[in-house]
């Protein structure tokens, strides 16, 4: 039915809207800035299950120039340059200091399977054959094997990497590391098999020792593998890394502009996690509070650290994507006389942990499978906030992380815990020192401005030769400044407003703060900082990085 609105409305919206326009779209902030969570209020009911094809992200991606590739900010950041909390990410390790038995806990809720394992489903054919198993208490649990070359490999991983992906701040299923017996697995009533032909069919005694065949044993017979716990919710299929959801009316910012995705890069770089890709996610429908919401998931890291999950991982992996003209022609038109630099990169013999280091690693040429273009539209910001949240996990919880993974041998776990520490250290001071590095400003009631700087607390940067800091007074109805006063100049984290621009008792001040760094050109870049008056004190309600 069409609904005919009556005309003194219709003037008054024009008029409304007509106002909101001449003063740019409302004022700079608002009273709740700056927001620590996305409202995401919209009922997600109707999503429907989507399928992402391997072959075709990998084309759409590779050649095809998936989604929007601009030089543009992060849109869902909130106002003092931080992530809200959301169905996508929550601030952990970012907002509070953790524990060794927090981080080592991550997001275990037990102890793995319980009592006898009663086989649902198996899968011969895929990137990871294995089966899917429910325990005593009705719990599912999909279950993964190591290569017989590379015992304790891919489960390793796996562990490690969900521990850290989880502090992190991202969604990830609980991943234990458990123990098999032929004899304790019960083929239940009705189980199917995809077998090596694709095809489904009933399960039997001779599936399950085939599929133990392809497993990696103990000197006693039993087996090592991988419990992942089945994820709350209904399975709604994989997120992409770019483009929203269109059935999700929650899902509002494109996913290649959302700083939690790009940011992952510097994690994923990390932990050598080139599989960060739209198969290697899985969004659930979750009910909470009457309405229903989409939850996106990171999963199946098999492929990181040194595993390529059915093997040791290709030294390739890091270094090139699968398809790159330029290293591919140069070695054609050679005649196969160009060697690539990474096929020289020499790794340890340690079965367990497959092929990682952290010599030739260097974190900006880091690449994972295929593009990705959240990755692609990384900007210096993005990149910092991952590197300031990675600088919190100390040397010691790399270690403790390392150590879940319970392996045999113990060079696996001190290579592994000295390669990571490595690596970590590469990434932090990479990105801490792309951009102006400086942190946690606050303003005291008496118009002190102090802050800090977040490469010297992490003790990749040194200090600052000098410090500039333009006041400005910020008109937030029209997001109009005006300078107060000459350019300051500090030889310490540590200066004053002007008098003048106090005793204008004005409702928001701002500044303009740079940091110099013989070594760190980009220490220069600017930084906004905006205070707004709060009773007789001042609270930080915008920070702006590369402004």
């Amino acid at each position: 039915m069409r609904r005919n609105w009556p005309r003194p409305l219709v003037t008054i919206a024009f008029l409304v809207m007509a106002a909101l326009a001449a003063a740019g779209n409302g004022p700079k902030f608002y009273r709740d800035d700056p927001i620590a969570r996305d409202p995401e209020t919209q009922d997600a009911s109707k999503v429907r299950e989507a399928e992402v094809s391997e072959l075709y992200d990998f084309a759409e991606n590779s050649f095809l120039g998936a989604g929007e590739k601009v030089a543009k900010r992060a849109v869902n950041v909130n106002t003092i340059d931080e992530v809200p909390d959301s169905s996508w990410f929550t601030n952990r390790l970012g907002r509070e200091a953790w524990t060794i038995d927090r981080l080592t806990k991550g997001p275990d809720t037990g102890t793995g399977p319980v009592g006898k394992w009663t086989i649902v489903s198996g899968k011969m054919e895929g990137r990871s054959p294995g089966f899917t198993i429910r325990d005593d208490s009705g719990q599912i649990y999909f279950i993964k094997f190591d290569p017989p070359a590379n015992p304790e490999m891919a489960s390793g991983a796996e562990v490690i990497a969900t521990k850290f992906f989880y502090a992190l701040g991202y969604n990830v299923p609980e991943n234990y590391i458990a123990t098999i017996t032929g004899d304790a697995l019960v083929i239940g009533k009705g189980a199917l098999i995809d077998d090596r032909n694709g095809r489904r069919r009933e399960m039997d005694h001779r599936d399950l020792d085939e599929l133990l065949k392809l497993a990696a044993h103990r000197s006693d017979g039993s087996y090592r593998a991988l419990a992942s716990k089945a994820l709350d919710g209904k399975p709604v299929g994989p997120f992409r890394y770019y483009g929203t959801r269109s059935d999700d009316p929650n899902d509002i910012h494109p996913h290649e502009h959302r700083r939690e995705l790009r940011g992952f890069r510097a994690f994923s770089a990390w932990l050598n996690h080139d599989d960060s890709r739209s198969i290697n996610s899985l969004d659930t429908l979750v009910s909470a509070g009457g309405r229903t919401n989409v939850k996106h998931n990171l999963l199946d890291f098999g492929s990181t650290l040194g595993s390529g999950t059915l093997q040791a991982q290709s030294p390739r992996a890091g270094n090139e994507f699968l398809w790159e003209s330029r290293p591919t022609f140069i070695t054609m038109m050679t005649l196969g006389f160009y060697v690539r630099p990474w096929i020289k990169v020499p790794y340890p013999e340690i079965p367990s942990v497959g092929r990682i280091e952290s010599d030739y690693f260097r974190p900006e040429d880091w690449k994972p499978e295929y593009p990705n273009t959240a990755f692609s539209n990384a900007r210096p910001e993005d990149l910092f906030w991952a590197a300031r949240i990675l600088s919190s996990i100390t040397d010691d919880g790399v270690r403790a992380v390392v150590r879940t993974a319970q392996y045999s041998d113990p060079k696996a776990t001190e290579y592994l815990s000295q390669t990571l520490i490595a690596r970590k250290n590469k990434v932090v001071k990479t990105w801490l020192n792309g951009t102006n590095p400086i942190v946690n400003p606050t303003l005291s009631a008496a118009g002190v401005l102090t802050f800090e700087n977040a490469s010297q607390l992490a003790e990749v940067g040194g200090a600052a030769e000098r410090y500039t800091i333009q006041w400005m007074q910020l008109d937030n109805a029209t997001g109009t400044l005006k300078d107060a006063g000459a350019e300051q100049t500090a030889t310490k984290p540590r200066t004053e407003a002007p008098e003048a621009l106090l005793s204008a008792k004005p409702e928001y001040v701002a500044a303009r703060v740079r940091a110099f760094h013989p070594d760190y050109p980009a220490w220069s870049h600017p930084l906004m900082l905006y205070f707004r008056r709060s009773g007789e004190g001042w609270t930080l309600v915008g920070l702006e990085r590369n402004p």
